[in-house]
């Protein structure tokens, strides 16, 4: 079996790279190569071409199929496309900012978003109310014409090894800069949700394990909320 992680160097790729690897796809990774881990050995194919665009996807992938592709990078809706019949099971990940009221919380009556949030909550459906969010629920959409048998996952803040941004660190910050104060948006009334890297990879690979139940879901993934 082969599978192609899109990605696979950020915080839950090297998870889902030996998650796949155990259960015995021959795995490839496509990413632009800008940085390696070391988590990744020789053992892994890497095919550097850039996930945004259509044009470098095509060339990249040309003439090669797989049986399972998880899209963690890049813009989807592109690779989704790029990955028709190439591959028999698709699953992208997305994020949770496609629920309305995640970015503006007045949108919604009463304020906020629904914790926890179910998967059927409403979708941001307009542009113009808040764009990046609009963009992740259209691509999701856009991800199960392309593949009624693939699967969604809404990642929340991930945090571990390779997190893009420490979430830790704003607090440690003003600890060193002496400042005895901490402001809280929203009065302090924002709950964010998390995910540990290992854990949100382990959900993906659950739905590897389960084609015929996952097929065509989305899921919210957290393992924790601040």
């Amino acid at each position: 079996m082969k599978a192609l992680v899109v990605g696979g160097t950020g915080p839950t790729g090297p998870f889902l790279v030996k998650g796949l690897r155990e259960r015995g796809y021959k795995v490839a990774i496509l990413h632009r190569g800008t940085h390696e881990i070391p988590e990744i050995g020789p053992e892994v194919e890497h095919i550097h071409a850039d996930p945004h665009f259509r044009e470098t996807l095509d060339e990249a992938l040309a003439h090669r199929t797989f049986d399972l592709v998880v899209a963690t990078y890049g813009r989807i809706r592109f690779v989704a496309e790029a990955t028709v019949g190439k591959t028999a099971r698709f699953i992208s990940i997305g994020g949770v900012p496609a629920y309305r009221g995640y970015y503006h919380p007045t949108a919604n009556f009463p304020t906020g978003v629904p914790t926890p949030t179910p998967e059927d909550a409403p979708l941001v459906t307009n542009e113009a109310d808040e764009r990046f969010g609009y963009l992740i629920a259209t691509t999701e959409q856009a991800v199960l014409r392309s593949h009624p048998e693939g699967a969604v996952f809404r990642y929340p803040y991930v945090y571990g090894p390779y997190q893009l941004i420490p979430r830790e660190w704003s607090i440690i910050r003003r600890i060193q800069d002496g400042r005895p104060h901490i402001l809280l948006p929203d009065d302090g009334l924002i709950l964010m949700t998390h995910g540990y890297a290992e854990n949100l990879a382990h959900a993906v690979l659950l739905a590897v394990d389960q084609p015929k139940a996952s097929a065509g879901q989305i899921y919210n993934c957290v393992t924790r909320s601040s």
